[in-house]
């Protein structure tokens, strides 16, 4: 791995909130949709993914690219403070664990 692959990780964004803050978030989340539209570095600005819930559920996920900083990664648990739960996990392709693994076993 070279130096500093360990910071180029992609962000798997899983959100849930109750139902009674859905007019509330929709409102954050346009807020934030406009900062991001206008170049504001405050939140990620290309998630690699559209937001996506599961159906008849009130909560969901999002991906964010390797150019997403833990920053930014807070401001938008920050953006929902009181009214949505988030918890971003690191992921990586399985080609690249498979690499990884490969070359431990030499």
């Amino acid at each position: 791995m070279r130096r500093g692959d360990e910071e180029r990780m992609k962000w798997l964004g899983l959100w849930e909130m109750d139902s009674k803050d859905m007019d509330v978030n929709i409102k954050k989340y346009q807020e934030m949709l406009a900062a991001r539209e206008k170049g504001d570095p405050k939140f990620p600005r290309k998630p690699v993914s559209d937001n996506y819930n599961f159906m008849g559920k009130y909560k969901g996920f999002i991906i964010y690219g390797e150019d997403t900083t833990t920053e930014q990664l807070i401001n938008v648990s920050l953006q929902f403070k009181d009214t949505m739960q988030w918890e971003f996990k690191p992921i990586v392709e399985v080609s690249k664990t498979i690499t990884t693994y490969l070359k431990t076993k030499k």
